[in-house]
Parts: C-alpha cells; structure tokens; sequence
C-alpha cells in the first residue's frame, strides 16, 4: 500500500512540476522569437552588429535554437567574420546533423577563410545530403576551381545550372574554367548565356575580351573591352592596351593619336606657311631689285664712254 501511496505522490509531483514550468519553458520559446525577430528585421536593414546582438538575446534564452545559430552566421558572413561564422554554423550542425543547408554555409565560410581542402570536405557532405542543392553545388564548383581541378568545377557548375540554369555568375564562373582549360569556343558560349542574362556585366564582357585575345580576334576583344569600360568607368580590362597595342602593329595607321578638339595645341609645333599675297610682292621686290641693277649697270658703262 505504501509502494502504491509513493508512486501516486511521485505522479503528483510530475504533474505539479511540469504546470509550474511548462508556462515558463513556452515563455522561454516566445521570448527567442521575438529576439529572432529582431535581428531579422535589423538584418534587413544591413544593421548585421545589431542582428548579432539580437540573435545572441535569442541564443541566451534557447541555447538549443538551430535557426539562431544559422542566422548569427549568416551575419557574421556579411561582416567577413568568416571564422566566426563557421563556429556558428557548427553549433547548429551540432543539433541538427543531416541539415544539408548548415553543411553548405559552413562550408563557403571555410571556403574564404582559403582552407580549400577543408571546405570541399564540407562541400562534399552537403552535396550528398542533398543533391539537388543550387547553393551547395555552386559552392562545391567554387572549391574544386580553387584547387584547379577545373575539369570537375565545370561538372559541378553544370549540375548547379540544371537547378537554376538563370544564375548568371555560376553561367560566368563555368566559362572562366572552361577558358582556364583553353576550351575557348565553350567558355564564350557559357559568356554568352550570362550576358544575355544581365548584359551589364563589366566582369563577363571583361571575360568575352580576353577569351577573343587568347584566340587572335583582336577586334572583337577591344570591343568587349570597351564595352566593359562603358559599363564601369573605373574599369580598366588587363589586356585592353596590348589588345591596342597589337592592333596598332598590325595597322599602323592606329598608332596616330587623335587629338581632341578642345586640346590647346603648342605654337611651336605648328608650322608656319606664307600666305599666297607675300609670296607675289617677293617676286615684285626681286623684279624692281634686278631691274635697278641692270639700270645702274648701264649708266655707269655710258658715262665711261662718254668720258
């Protein structure tokens, strides 16, 4: 009877217990949320320290919160607080360990820390959780380039365009290693589909121009170049002044500079020519001068003789 006395008291206490904290524990779950808010809205707004400190509020409450730790390294990421970030990401890897996204994220902060190896390890993970991934296959693409096994970030790219084949920096990134591999014809035409997606890209008609010097058409390479220009003015190209240059050798008539009209030109360098009038009243003077001469020279003989 008193065994039975003590399991009911044991009951009742639970029970008691789990009334008493239960409010306390969904308080606990509320109030992270509403720090969760918080820091996503001052994420919104680029205020990423802000975001911080609001998600560490949330993190306090519930340390147990997977997307707190995922949103803190997202803005860690935008401060280029790479090391940071990854420790982040782990802690949420660390409560939920199939999460192929968190792999992915972890990874890119691994990745610009410059530990190649390390994030294609990552890479690797994410991709095989989840396949159909454009981020983590993107990433993946990234790392192999890095390592220069450019063969396998064509592939990777490839698989990442199937799931979004409008992404235009992943169209450029594919080209850049087809032209590494000196597979020029393919690296204009992946140049191409990512024009066609934003043509005001700088970088990609930058691309477009160097694959045509690589390949002699120098023409078409100086007018990506300057379309490249045109598009950012800060933007020089690397090779828009030997493309110039050979164009120039080619064609010498290039190498003549043009002179703008509102360039003050030196007086010295400008060559003096007599107006048609002067050159007339020079002969006139000539004309008088031998005439004089011949004038003196025959009254000087007829005097002689006279004399």
């Amino acid at each position: 009877m008193n065994r039975w006395n003590g399991m009911v008291l044991a009951i009742f206490l639970f029970l008691v217990t789990a009334l008493i904290f239960s409010p306390v524990a969904a308080q606990n779950i509320q109030d992270a949320t509403v720090w969760i808010n918080k820091g996503k809205e001052a994420f919104q707004k680029k205020d990423y320290l802000g975001a911080i400190a609001a998600y560490d509020q949330a993190l306090l409450i519930d340390q147990y919160y997977t997307e707190g730790w995922k949103l803190r390294g997202d803005a860690l990421m935008e401060l280029n607080r790479y090391a940071e970030a990854a420790e982040s990401y782990d802690r949420a890897i660390a409560i939920d360990k199939t999460n192929a996204d968190l792999f992915g994220k972890k990874g890119r902060a691994i990745y610009k820390l410059g530990n190649y190896q390390e994030a294609l390890e990552i890479f690797t993970r994410a991709v095989s959780l989840n396949p159909n991934s454009f981020q983590n296959k993107d990433g993946y693409g990234d790392v192999l380039a890095a390592l220069n096994r450019f063969t396998e970030a064509d592939h990777a790219y490839t698989g990442a365009l199937k799931i979004d084949p409008k992404n235009n920096a992943t169209w450029n990134k594919k080209g850049e290693v087809l032209a590494k591999m000196y597979r020029n014809k393919e690296a204009l035409a992946a140049f191409n589909q990512s024009i066609q997606i934003y043509p005001d890209s700088a970088e990609v008609w930058n691309n477009i121009g160097s694959v045509h010097f690589n390949m002699g058409n120098l023409n078409k390479a100086l007018t990506a170049f300057e379309k490249a220009i045109s598009l950012d003015k800060s933007y020089i190209p690397q090779k828009y002044g030997d493309t110039i240059s050979r164009l120039a050798k080619a064609d010498p008539s290039k190498q003549s500079p043009i002179i703008e009209e509102d360039t003050d030109i030196p007086v010295t360098n400008i060559p003096f020519t007599m107006p048609p009038a002067i050159f007339v009243l020079n002969y006139i003077m000539i004309g008088v001068g031998v005439i004089v001469i011949i004038l003196l020279g025959v009254m000087t003989l007829m005097k002689k003789r006279s004399g």
